[in-house]
C-alpha cells in the first residue's frame, strides 16, 4: 500500500495550524519533507503529522523551540519513518550530546510532575467551564479529546466538590477551601 502524502497546506489543515506554521518549522529544520516533487513541492508522510502535533503540544507545554527540536530529534532517532518504535536503536543513533539529553530529561520530568500535580484540577476546571459556558457541549475541534461517555449537563453537578458554590457562583472550590481554612467570609 502506498503511503498518503500531505502537501504543506494539507498537513497544516490536518494539524489545525496555518500553512505558515508548517513552513516555519520546515525552515527551522523541525519538519522535513519525505518527498519533494520535480517542481519543488514538499510532500509529508503520515509520520510528519505526528511530529508536527508533537511540536505543537511541546510548545503549548512551554518547551522552547530548541527543546522541542531535541524532543523531535530523539523521536526521529528511535522511530522509523512510519513512526514505529525501533527496538534496535542505539545511543549512536541519537545526534544529541549527553548534556542536551539530560536537559531534555529535566524539562520532561518538570512538565510531567507539574501535570501529575494538576491533572485533577485541570479536569475539574474543564468540566466546570464546559458546563457553564457550553451547556455541556464542546466545540467540534475539542469534542474528540473529551470523553464521550462522560455526562454533560448544563446544570452544576452536585457531586462535584469543586463545582460552583450555590451561594457564590463565581467562587471555585479551591477558593472555598481556602476560605474555610482562613475563616474569612
Amino acid at each position: 500500500m502506498t503511503p498518503t502524502y500531505y502537501t504543506t497546506a494539507e498537513l497544516a489543515r490536518a494539524a489545525q495550524v496555518t500553512r505558515r506554521t508548517v513552513m516555519h518549522y520546515a525552515e527551522l529544520g523541525l519538519l522535513t519533507p519525505d518527498q519533494v516533487t520535480a517542481s519543488g513541492r514538499a510532500l509529508y508522510g503520515p509520520y510528519a503529522l505526528r511530529l508536527l502535533r508533537d511540536l505543537i503540544d511541546l510548545r503549548a507545554l512551554g518547551f522552547t523551540l530548541e527543546e522541542a527540536r531535541d524532543a523531535v530529534t530523539l523521536r526521529r532517532a528511535t522511530h522509523d519513518v512510519s513512526g514505529v518504535y525501533r527496538r534496535d536503536w542505539t545511543r549512536a543513533d541519537i545526534p544529541l550530546g549527553d548534556e542536551r539529553l539530560q536537559a531534555l530529561q529535566v524539562k520532561l520530568r518538570t512538565v510531567h510532575d507539574a501535570y501529575e500535580r494538576q491533572a485533577d484540577n485541570l479536569a475539574r476546571f474543564d468540566r466546570w467551564l464546559t458546563k457553564r459556558f457550553t451547556g455541556g457541549q464542546l466545540p467540534p475541534a475539542h469534542a474528540a479529546a473529551h470523553d464521550p461517555a462522560a455526562p454533560h449537563t448544563s446544570e452544576p453537578d452536585a457531586s462535584d466538590p469543586d463545582g460552583p458554590d450555590p451561594e457564590n457562583p463565581e467562587l471555585e472550590g479551591s477558593a472555598r477551601a481556602d476560605q474555610g481554612r482562613s475563616g474569612q467570609a
